[in-house]
């Protein structure tokens, strides 16, 4: 062989045992860095994590409980689920969230702990976001406390437990917070699961709730001792209350759905609230469901809001100042009940095929005002549009009612319409719209009204009939 084909031979042999040596010396090193990353848990990568910093989870099934203690983005990758399998209800929430500007994406929660005390999420702090989170629960999904400015949005929550009775829920029962879902369960199966709020607000105030739907919870979202919270956009359904507001200020409820809750919304103890474009369908499966009932609400405002289908659609009992304008009451079996309420503003409701329009009981300061009610027999002699006939509200059947219950079986009796026609003649208990309109606003804001020749009609029906009654009367004499 040539001295430098041997040369060049040589140097490659040298390379060749180089590359062994080295590969032999950090290879395993590095082997056993890639196994120990792969084994290691969501709370280690956690916790190696600096503030500030994103993290992003690779598809896949990760074991809580996990705790976020600082700011941190936390984002799948993926299908990411984070489960907790133990159905023991002392065990910590799935995730914990005690710290401010953390931000929660796009991860799937499930929690099989029975009637636990914490939330599948809790969340202390200020400044964070939650969204696009799906949770599986056997409690309550989402736990607020103390939190302030955090958004929650596009979150869905489905309570796991199977639908029981609500029937006992009385009017004006109502959950303090986590005693509505806690309770001491027994992983044995001893305890029966009892259903747990979805988004749960504690002393949280000026909070986001945006585009979340919640199924089958005990209530969808619940507010306690909580100001200056926005719910937008929500939904609801197959639950008690669909949205809880116990004492609670200047909470907007805007452009939300509830649909075959117990009662689509409830206000309690609460001031300076604004429910306005909402959505509250087909609450009637229980003797004490409504659309909306306010209890002891003051200074709020009721606007624009769809209420059908329900027993009852609009409920108001012992408040004050509230201003109750342009709503949509139909199909329901009661369009509104009013009861120890006063100097509340009732104007421009729409109230119509519902099987009682209004009932009112003990409430002989509030105004209605230009309110349409499709039964009232109009007339429009200036075309002001609106009607020259006031309409009244007699309370007799609710008070009869109310104080022997099964006298609800006689609705609607000749004999009770005749009761009713007595007990109204020559009193002033009933409330008046003293000037409904004769015009509805159809869903594309256009304006239907009864046809001018109707309206004709009536007045010569009318005018024939005092005639008639004029000549006759002549006659007579």
């Amino acid at each position: 062989m040539p001295p430098g084909r041997k040369k060049q031979s040589a140097c490659c042999l040298a390379l060749l045992i180089a590359a062994f040596l080295f590969l032999s010396h950090f290879g395993p090193a590095h082997a056993r860095a890639a196994e120990q990353n792969s084994q290691e848990s969501l709370q280690q990568r956690i916790d190696r994590a600096l503030p500030g910093e994103t993290l992003s989870l690779p598809e896949g099934t990760y074991s809580g409980p996990i705790r976020i203690t600082k700011p941190l983005t936390v984002v799948a990758q993926g299908s990411v689920t984070i489960s907790h399998p133990s159905p023991d209800p002392a065990r910590e929430p799935v995730v914990t969230i005690d710290s401010d500007h953390v931000t929660l994406q796009g991860i799937t929660i499930t929690d099989k702990r029975i009637n636990p005390k914490d939330a599948s999420l809790v969340l202390k702090g200020n400044d964070n976001v939650l969204e696009q989170i799906r949770i599986e629960t056997m409690g309550t999904g989402i736990q607020l406390r103390e939190a302030t400015n955090n958004t929650l949005h596009d979150i869905r929550i489905t309570g796991k437990v199977k639908d029981r009775s609500v029937a006992g829920a009385a009017l004006h029962d109502h959950a303090s917070h986590g005693a509505s879902s806690a309770g001491n369960g027994d992983p044995a199966g001893n305890v029966p699961a009892r259903k747990g709020n979805g988004i749960d607000l504690f002393q949280s105030h000026q909070n986001r709730l945006i585009g979340n739907q919640i199924t089958n919870v005990f209530d969808g979202i619940y507010l306690e001792r909580s100001t200056g919270n926005q719910i937008l956009r929500n939904t609801v359904e197959k639950s008690r209350y669909g949205y809880h507001f116990m004492g609670t200020a200047r909470t907007l409820l805007a452009d939300n759905t509830g649909t075959e809750n117990v009662t689509g919304a409830m206000l309690m103890e609460t001031t300076q609230a604004t429910v306005q474009n909402n959505r509250f369908l087909k609450q009637k499966n229980n003797p004490n469901s409504q659309g909306i009932l306010l209890y002891d609400v003051t200074d709020s405002k009721l606007s624009g809001n769809h209420i059908e289908g329900n027993r009852v659609g609009l409920y108001l009992e012992n408040s004050t100042g509230v201003d109750i304008r342009e709503n949509r009451l139909l199909l329901n079996f009661i369009g509104m009940q009013v009861k120890a309420s006063s100097a509340n503003m009732f104007a421009a409701n729409q109230l119509v095929s519902n099987v009682i329009q209004a009932q009112a009981q003990d409430s002989d300061s509030d105004r209605f005002f230009g309110n349409y009610w499709d039964n009232l027999q109009t007339l429009d002699t200036d075309g002001d549009g609106h009607s020259d006939l006031p309409y009244e509200m007699n309370p007799f059947y609710l008070a009869l009612t109310d104080a022997v219950s099964p006298y609800q079986l006689f609705f609607q009796a000749p004999g009770f319409v005749f009761l009713e026609s007595l007990f109204s003649s020559g009193t002033d208990t009933s409330i008046r719209d003293e000037s409904p309109s004769v015009a509805i606003t159809t869903d594309g804001d256009e304006q239907a009204s009864r046809p001018l020749w109707a309206t004709g009609i009536l007045g010569l029906l009318l005018l024939a009939g005092s005639v008639s009654i004029m000549y006759t009367g002549g006659k007579r004499q």
